[in-house]
């Protein structure tokens, strides 16, 4: 039997990005969410440029290369669903479906890295949220919610265990 262990509750951060669900949107949606795994894409968005600018002028021991990997590794992943709804607009209800990307954080531990609570902001408010708003520029608003208080626990298979049903295959 394999055995598990309880990692947490421990702080963690949740967003989600809304916006209406338009099959012309989907390209867009795919490049943007896989350029959060590419540091050479990442480092190509202009307000990371500008990020990267400031940051160096104001801390001299800024260190660019931990921090762009920070980003990388902050958003390890996200879940897309879609959501029905109704909404008032000045020309009365709208019914409209909506995409919701939801983005988990919480810091994995790593030694050395940037905080990934304060980089979790950053990530999906400006890597994903106002790329959508600029690049896809035709929407009234999209939406982006922060859970700022949320606590994750995590039910993790003991190495021990895994390594062991590993070597049975």
């Amino acid at each position: 039997m394999a055995g598990y262990r309880l990692e947490g509750p421990k702080p963690a951060r949740m967003y989600e990005v809304i916006l209406p669900k338009k099959l012309g949107y989907f390209g867009k949606v795919q490049e943007v969410l896989e350029d959060l795994f590419d540091e050479a894409a990442i480092r190509r968005i202009p307000f990371v440029r500008r990020l990267i600018s400031k940051n160096k002028r104001h801390d001299k021991a800024f260190d660019e290369e931990a921090w762009i990997k920070t980003l990388c590794s902050a958003s390890r992943g996200y879940s897309i669903y879609e959501m029905d709804g109704r909404y008032l607009s000045p020309q009365g209800p709208v019914d409209e479906r909506v995409l919701v990307i939801r983005f988990i954080f919480h810091d994995p531990g790593e030694a050395g890295a940037y905080d990934f609570l304060s980089a979790s902001l950053e990530v999906v408010n400006y890597l994903v949220a106002q790329r959508f708003a600029e690049e896809l520029g035709v929407e009234e608003e999209i939406w982006f919610l922060e859970y700022d208080r949320p606590l994750l626990s995590i039910w993790r298979k003991d190495a021990d265990e895994s390594e062991g049903e590993e070597d049975e295959a």
